[in-house]
């Protein structure tokens, strides 16, 4: 096995650990360009063990990136409900990371350009520490390469606009305030 592979499969390995107790299945998103930018790029699927939790959409390879010197990235999404969009989400978010122009770090935001979900007014990802999980998810060992794993967070324009404008700390005061249900498919916006 190559370097890159054993990179891979302890990628794909701490993504298992972490979720041991679930199943946890390809999703990949075979469309579109990512292929050509990020070769090793897949994506998984994570089943809540009880009705009502979150499915976990979360890459393996998108920080397996020839141009990125470092650990690089990978993201996850969480979902009320299994939806294939959120593997083509995952896809553009990760093509799109892997360009320099255009790397994405916690208080990042990134227009989708379309609804996260169908029926959802929310077209743009915050990208997070990864508080739902802790640290035990965002970093990946020395032989994953020390990828850090961040979270995709559906949000509003309006709340995009605030993040740019008034920064990541005050957007998270006010999440924190307004005890937001991440898992609602079209919450309100909070400012």
């Amino acid at each position: 096995m190559s370097e890159i592979e054993t990179r891979v499969a302890a990628l794909e390995g701490h993504v298992r650990r972490f979720w041991a107790g679930h199943i946890v299945e390809s999703a990949t998103w075979d469309r579109g360009p990512v292929r050509e930018r990020l070769p090793y790029f897949s994506s998984y699927r994570v089943l809540p063990v009880k009705a009502g939790g979150a499915w976990v959409y979360v890459t393996v390879g998108s920080s397996v990136d020839s141009s990125v010197e470092g650990s690089g990235t990978e993201f996850f999404l969480m979902s009320p409900w299994a939806d294939p969009v959120h593997s083509e989400t995952l896809a553009m978010v990760g093509h799109f990371n892997s360009f320099e122009a255009h790397r994405l770090g916690v208080g990042s935001t990134v227009r989708l350009g379309r609804p996260w979900m169908e029926d959802s007014l929310m077209d743009h990802l915050l990208v997070s520490l990864p508080y739902p999980y802790g640290p035990n998810l965002e970093w990946a060992p020395s032989e994953a390469g020390c990828a850090q794993f961040l979270w995709l967070l559906p949000i509003h324009k309006s709340e995009s606009d605030f993040v740019r404008n008034e920064g990541l700390e005050a957007f998270e005061e006010i999440l924190d305030r307004a005890h937001v249900n991440f898992l609602e498919v079209d919450r309100s916006p909070v400012v």
